[in-house]
């Protein structure tokens, strides 16, 4: 029924996809989800300011996002294929100018696309920031803040992420 309701209002939504207790608060019509992909209990897509040729979020065939992650688009977080997310993630490609002398509720975004690669693995409260391309094969540590890109196959954590031996064992997810 959800699944239906969100096509309605402009989703772009595949075949054989999962969506449990997921939370779209706006522009439903800026998000497509392909073929397979399965969203875990109170995953939240929103993609915000007007409306764009292209969707702002865009998730890969047979891709998971575990639990209570957020995917927080004003321009474009693209996630490839085979993709698994762990619980407590948050995805960004924007945030808050700060120039001085000004509010910072008053001041525009400041944007960057985020791209994640094929076949990554984004550990258990894992941040990614705006501007920030993880290449195909990467391991992302739970809890690591991504703020520069990730080399295809890298293993990545900390905070901020950096890269690690190849023995890495990137906690949950």
């Amino acid at each position: 029924m959800r699944i239906a309701l969100l096509r309605a209002m402009g989703a772009r939504i595949g075949k054989r996809c999962r969506l449990v207790r997921t939370s779209v608060p706006r522009n439903p019509w800026d998000i497509c989800l392909h073929d397979g992909v399965a969203l875990d209990e109170r995953v939240v897509l929103l993609a915000v300011g007007e409306r764009a040729e292209s969707p702002k979020i865009e998730i890969g065939p047979r891709t998971y996002v575990n639990r209570f992650t957020m995917v927080d688009a004003s321009l474009s977080v693209r996630i490839g294929a085979d993709v698994m997310i762990g619980p407590f993630c948050y995805l960004t490609d924007h945030d808050h100018g700060t120039e001085t002398g000004q509010p910072v509720a008053q001041q525009p975004l400041v944007e960057a696309p985020v791209a994640i690669g094929d076949n990554v693995w984004l550990g258990a409260g894992a941040t990614v920031l705006k501007g920030v391309t993880i290449g195909a094969g990467a391991v992302v540590g739970a809890g690591a803040v991504v703020t520069r890109d990730v080399a295809p196959g890298a293993r990545v954590a900390g905070v901020p992420a950096r890269a690690r031996n190849a023995g890495l064992r990137a906690a949950g997810g």
